[in-house]
């Protein structure tokens, strides 16, 4: 035996009836917005933490790197004598696309250095540049790396990429990391 089917009576709706929301409908909106307000105000205090940490770091690291430069101003080193010798450019980049501008700077700047003087190697550190310019120097690209900049950079992170640079066949007159 089938149930028999009623008929519910509805009430027309005008088609430009304003629908006001209940109480217990305007309660629960106002709860879900405190909700997202705590949520939103937890993530500015880790975002705020993340950068100072950041700030404190790269300053620390200042000091490291007015030290290199002293000892690179310092050194008595001249460039491989000879004329046809390539120049080895590093160029740094990172994997994600959240400083765009950064990218598309150092694609451009790589791409009017090979307009002027297209005699050069690429390494490439960093997906998004590697992108770019396999588009149009995939000739002088060496080598690349991805996943540099996951974690903290560390010193054996430096040196497992200067090793592969260093095992490159062919002498650079010159070194140039931008």
């Amino acid at each position: 035996a089938r149930p028999a089917l009623r008929a519910v009576a509805s009430r027309p709706v005008a088609p430009n009836a304003a629908t006001f929301a209940t109480l217990r409908e305007i309660e629960g909106r106002l709860k879900s917005i405190r909700n997202i307000e705590k949520i939103t105000k937890t993530m500015k205090i880790v975002a705020s933490t993340k950068l100072n940490r950041a700030q404190r770091a790269m300053q620390d690291s200042r000091v490291y790197g007015k030290t290199s430069n002293e000892v690179f101003e310092s050194a008595e080193t001249k460039p491989l004598e000879g004329e046809g010798k390539k120049k080895l450019v590093v160029v740094c980049s990172s994997d994600k696309g959240l400083c765009g501008g950064v990218h598309s700077g150092l694609s451009r700047y790589i791409r009017r250095r090979a307009a002027e003087e297209p005699n050069f190697d690429l390494v490439i550190i960093g997906e998004k540049c590697k992108s770019q310019l396999s588009r149009t120097n995939a000739q002088s690209i060496q080598l690349s790396f991805s996943g540099a900049g996951k974690d903290v950079p560390t010193f054996s992170d430096s040196q497992a990429i200067a090793d592969q640079i260093v095992m490159l066949p062919g002498d650079y007159s010159d070194v140039e990391i931008v």
